[in-house]
């Protein structure tokens, strides 16, 4: 397949794929119990894809014994490709007695580690759109009190990822009620909020639209948060057309004016416009970034780079503007204190020196680095066959001061290539990383939570990643034969699920539904074009292709 069809393919499945309705096939009485006998057994199999068959299968039953069997699965539920197809089991169950059991079962999941089994179970009823379906929805907001930011968080992302504009409602019910230390303690809920809106807005229904729009204007007015920030901007833009400007003022004004601009104004800036930092041009979303580096062996072979880096042009003396600076407040002028004087002209990178990707891979890790402003906070993944953080003593999100800045350039100075491409792997550890406790990604579902909703991960992990490689996934933690990879006479990809880059693709994104990280993805070389345009798309970010040569 094609790079132009692989991406087709993903994004479809990515996008619609959760959203598709399937039909249960009729079966008999005594069919249904003997398919609830048979698959009851392998509810709790260590293979995902067994687990969900067996829900699917329970499904077809639509019986009550059957639905429980599903929510005891569904209830602690965490691989991605798996928990997708049980959402479209559960849309299946149509009966009155299997619907009881889900609105019983459901509207009890109010814990972190619930997360996704009432994600996948709304999602299922959100497909469906049945009056009974719709009323446990309900029940979900309207039930439920502020401080339950899981089962509202879920019930939410839900509805739209099942573009339910019908139940706006219940999206500005939430929104409205935003209180800014939700930025700390409850990241979750305003985040949902804000990223779904453009799918639950119908632009036919304007008094709804202009309500929302509202709301999300006293959350840019409130926040003090640059990622909700930046998604608020973007959620407004989407819903209406405008720019993503970060004013305020303008959006209440464009509600005043009808819902257009009538008129010429000074509008302010846009979250383009931000002075944030940058990597391979690639601009940072909030102030904790992982970035995750590929040292294969693939890393040691020549890199072809493009004119305009061979020789790059000067920057002008009088020009402030430079790649990586620290920033205004991104709403619309200074903060209080910000100098007047102009910022210091950032020079471009060093590329004289660069022979193998490895060599451009440094010289634009250390480049940012040296002028990530002490606001942030960051951290290095590096990843071959096994994964790693750049310093094992150091798991956390680390400050940008000088001295840690100075500790982590020289490192990644020293690194040098070895052995296979475990894309999704690397890709785990860095949803691990947190400012409080990195969990272990070798320990999930063991000694460790899982990092899609770990609590710490959730209100201090990565607000950015950067992924860079310049292959394809060859290895990854769940394949059985890491020894034959590669040698003669065996294999050349592994035989673990998260080898297939729509599996990865499909566990990264349920990785990420509540985390809302922006995905920043960069390909040197012939590299898995396909996959890093997906991963970049649906979390956000962008996709910097600085090979020239895509598969």
């Amino acid at each position: 397949m094609t790079r132009t069809g692989w991406m087709k393919a993903t994004l479809v499945a990515l996008i619609v794929g959760s959203m598709a309705y399937v039909s249960a096939t009729p079966i008999n009485a005594d069919a249904a119990d003997e398919a609830v006998r048979i698959a009851s057994q392998k509810i709790n199999d260590k293979n995902p894809d067994v687990r969900a068959q067996a829900v699917d299968d329970l499904a077809r039953a639509n019986n009550k014994a059957g639905t429980n069997y599903m929510m005891q699965c569904l209830a602690n539920e965490n691989d991605g490709p798996a928990g997708w197809r049980m959402a479209q089991a559960v849309a299946m169950l149509t009966s009155e007695e299997a619907l009881e059991v889900v609105e019983k079962n459901v509207l009890k999941w109010e814990k972190p580690e619930n997360l996704f089994g009432a994600y996948w179970t709304f999602l299922g009823l959100a497909n469906q759109n049945t009056e009974r379906a719709n009323g446990i929805l309900r029940k979900a907001v309207t039930e439920t009190k502020d401080k339950d930011v899981y089962i509202r968080s879920a019930v939410l992302e839900a509805l739209a990822s099942a573009r339910r504009a019908d139940m706006a409602d219940l999206l500005l019910t939430v929104l409205k009620t935003y209180d800014p230390k939700w930025d700390e303690d409850s990241p979750i809920i305003v985040l949902t909020c804000v990223h779904g809106a453009p799918k639950m807005v119908n632009a036919g229904d304007k008094e709804m639209r202009n309500n929302i729009v509202l709301a999300m204007a006293d959350v840019l007015a409130q926040s003090e948060d640059d990622r909700i920030q930046w998604f608020t901007c973007k959620a407004l833009s989407e819903i209406t057309g405008e720019d993503t400007y970060t004013d305020p003022e303008f959006w209440r004004w464009w509600v005043k004016m009808g819902g257009k601009k009538t008129e010429r104004r000074e509008e302010g800036e846009t979250v383009a416009g931000r002075d944030v930092p940058k990597f391979f041009k690639a601009a940072a979303v909030g102030k904790r970034v992982v970035f995750v580096i590929d040292i294969s062996g693939s890393m040691q072979h020549p890199v072809n780079l493009p004119p305009e880096m061979k020789n790059p042009p000067k920057e002008p003396e009088d020009e402030p503007d430079g790649p990586v600076t620290g920033g205004k407040s991104g709403k619309g002028g200074k903060k209080d204190g910000d100098s007047d004087e102009e910022k210091p002209v950032i020079p471009p990178p060093d590329y004289s020196k660069v022979v193998s990707k490895l060599d451009l891979a440094k010289v634009e890790l250390i480049h940012t680095l040296k002028y990530l402003p002490d606001d942030y906070w960051f951290n290095i993944v590096i990843y071959h066959t096994p994964h790693s953080m750049i310093d094992n003593s150091a798991d956390e999100f680390v400050q940008a001061t000088d001295s840690n800045k100075a500790r982590f350039i020289k490192k990644v100075e020293d690194l040098n290539w070895a052995n296979l491409t475990n894309i999704h792997g690397a890709l785990t550890r860095s949803f691990c990383v947190n400012k409080r406790k990195t969990l272990d990604p070798m320990k999930i579902g063991k000694k460790e939570n899982n990092p899609a909703w770990d609590p710490d991960c959730l209100k201090t992990g990565a607000t950015t990643i950067f992924f860079l490689t310049d292959g394809s996934p060859t290895i990854s933690d769940d394949s059985t034969d890491i020894g034959q990879v590669g040698r003669p006479g065996g294999n050349m990809v592994g035989n673990g699920r998260m080898c297939q880059p729509q599996n990865i693709a499909d566990d990264i994104r349920r990785m990420n539904v509540f985390r809302k990280c922006v995905i920043n993805t960069v390909g040197i070389g012939p590299h898995a074009g396909g996959l890093l345009q997906a991963l970049a798309q649906m979390s956000g970010g962008e996709y910097i292709d600085r090979s020239g040569d895509v598969r």
